[in-house]
């Protein structure tokens, strides 16, 4: 699966591993991922894409963001907040489960 801005990941390696993170840029064979806390967007993380796991879900809103260059760090909080909060009481819609063979 390619990945794109505005996408939620999730980091499968190094100390943060298990944490979720939006895409807001890329360099080189890395993605530059924010989650608004300890990786704000002005000093994004670069990740490995093979250290990532991609969630179908590309939030339109966080994605016309990045591309209008207005992306706040409260944005990505509160979208990736909604996330774990629908994670947490299983009642995951179709774009946020993890990338699979099967489609939704």
């Amino acid at each position: 699966m390619d990945m794109e801005s505005g996408q939620v990941v999730k980091s499968l390696a190094g100390r943060d591993q298990g944490t979720l993170y939006l895409i807001i840029g890329f360099e080189g064979n890395r993605a530059l991922v924010a989650n608004g806390r300890s990786h704000t967007v002005k000093k994004p993380k670069k990740k490995n894409l093979k250290h990532l796991q991609p969630y179908r879900c590309v939030v339109p809103e966080i994605k016309e963001r990045i591309r209008q260059g207005n992306l706040s760090d409260s944005a990505v909080r509160n979208t990736l907040n909604m996330i774990i909060s629908a994670e947490k009481g299983q009642n995951h819609p179709c774009c946020l489960r993890t990338s699979s063979s099967k489609g939704c």
